[in-house]
């Protein structure tokens, strides 16, 4: 009788073994099986893909294509630009830039680079092409307007009227 209870709890704890080692044996098989389905993260949160990339000296500003609302999205169409490495940013950024890559300065982009990385940043924009809207004084308005700080970046949403 001890014999089989011993191989009960034998056979329980090799139970609870395989339970706890099974997630980390077919994590492979269920990342595969996850990036085969083709999710992704919407643009709408994670911003469109990178089209192109300023240099400006020691920090880049990297001009994303322009993303629109799908439907029951209530927010504007807007467009990304990143000011990266942050580090490398001096106290005041002010930069023309170049958005839609036709030669011509799009919009005017100023903003104070605080020392601390958790200073709330506050962001002006004057648009120098209709299609763009300028903004004055705007933190995180919204998702299509807005000013924040991710990482090593400070990134910029700037609405897009749609004319």
């Amino acid at each position: 009788m001890k014999l089989r209870a011993g191989l009960g709890y034998v056979a329980a704890g090799a139970t609870v073994l395989v339970a706890l080692l099974t997630p980390f044996l077919l994590m492979g098989v269920f990342a595969k099986g996850v990036v085969a389905l083709g999710l992704h993260v919407d643009e709408f949160y994670s911003g469109g893909p990178k089209v192109r990339t300023i240099a400006e000296g020691a920090y880049t500003i990297d001009v994303h294509r322009e993303v629109r609302p799908h439907m029951l999205q209530r927010e504007t169409a807007f467009v990304e630009l990143d000011w990266r490495p942050a580090a490398a940013l001096p106290a005041h950024v002010a930069d023309l830039v170049d958005v839609d890559g036709d030669g011509k300065a799009d919009l005017q982009v100023s903003f104070d680079v605080p020392k601390d990385a958790k200073a709330p940043l506050r962001v002006n924009v004057e648009a120098l092409n209709p299609r763009y809207e300028g903004m004055r004084d705007v933190g995180k308005e919204r998702y299509s307007k807005l000013i924040v700080r991710v990482d090593d970046a400070i990134l910029v949403r700037v609405p897009v009227t749609g004319r």
